[in-house]
């Protein structure tokens, strides 16, 4: 055989290789999306404030009205909490359960929020990276609690071009209960600024008490 059909059954050969290489890269599975900031904070949202059936519907049932995008922003805005640092966060988990926060299950996840309440030693973190996950921990409590807890998502009120208020009941009263959906006040059993009948009604009571004619 002369060298030069040597030479070509070697470059058909190593041109096939890559061939098949490439058309089997292209036929694996590709690996999952790295998760986003918001599935992150969700994740964390629930086992914070988890769900327990109908009677406790935490967390996770509001997230279609955008209770992790809220979170999401004032720690960025606020908290001063980056992408980063929240990918540090969930990357971090793999060192106490094998497998990244978003990753984990719901008892991965509470088991490793619990070592991270620790020095450290119990999440196999040294401290370069222990105190920056643990202070997303701390942010991201802070603010999911204080999200849910007051009243999220009718947490607001409504406003005119000037930024004036505006009632959305007689007597200038703001009713911010707006539909039947359970918020964090229905959870913690707080019914609420007061009606205007609920006001009549403690005043005719305090008019009994004590009540002076000037």
């Amino acid at each position: 055989m002369s060298q030069n059909d040597e030479s070509r059954r070697q470059f058909l050969k190593e041109t096939a290789t890559v061939l098949i290489s490439a058309e089997a890269l292209a036929a694996a599975p590709q690996s999952t999306p790295a998760p986003q900031p918001r599935d992150i904070v969700a994740a964390l949202g629930d086992v914070i404030i988890p769900t327990e059936g109908a009677e406790y519907p935490g967390y996770g049932r509001l997230e279609a009205q955008g209770i992790s995008a809220r979170v999401l922003n004032q720690l960025r805005f606020i908290d001063r909490v980056t992408p980063a640092d929240l990918t540090l966060f969930n990357q971090s988990a793999i060192q106490y359960t094998g497998k990244s926060f978003v990753e984990s299950d719901a008892a991965g996840r509470a088991s490793y929020l619990e070592a991270l309440l620790g020095d450290g030693a119990d999440a196999k973190l040294d401290a370069a990276v222990f105190q920056p996950v643990q202070r997303v921990l701390r942010l991201g409590r802070d603010r999911i609690l204080t999200v849910f807890y007051r009243n999220f998502p009718y947490d607001t009120i409504d406003r005119d071009a000037n930024g004036v208020p505006i009632p959305n009941k007689p007597h200038e009263i703001f009713d911010l209960k707006k539909s039947s959906l359970v918020t964090g006040w229905d959870i913690a059993g707080y019914r609420g600024p007061l009606t205007w009948d609920e006001e009549q009604q403690r005043r005719d009571r305090f008019k009994k008490i004590l009540w002076q004619e000037e």
